[in-house]
């Protein structure tokens, strides 16, 4: 009898990174400073828009075959945007809290 392989039809998701991984100024406790971090993040969420843009004008040319992936490109984006837009949020918190601060 002919053994039956499973496969598993969930493929894992693509891992969406905002904080490039390249080695950047380095500060004394090892990390790059938090203003790097936050300007890479805000250039990569960017590319991100402007790849889905490119990708949605492709399809309206009729230059993507596959639809789905013009939905990828545009949920990774929006995706990444809300993320960046509660990081932002988070911030902004933080500074008026310190700025309620009694001395």
């Amino acid at each position: 009898m002919a053994e039956v392989t499973r496969v598993n039809p969930i493929m894992p998701i693509e891992r969406i990174d905002l904080i490039p991984q390249q080695k950047q100024t380095v500060n004394p406790v090892g990390s790059p400073p938090f203003s790097e971090v936050l300007k890479a993040s805000i250039l990569k969420v960017n590319d991100m828009q402007a790849e889905a843009d490119n990708m949605i004008q492709r399809m309206s040319l009729g230059e993507v075959e596959d639809v789905s992936e013009v939905s990828i490109a545009v949920e990774k984006a929006e995706l990444a945007l809300r993320l960046m837009i509660q990081i932002r949020d988070k911030l902004l918190d933080a500074y008026q809290q310190i700025g309620r601060m009694s001395v």
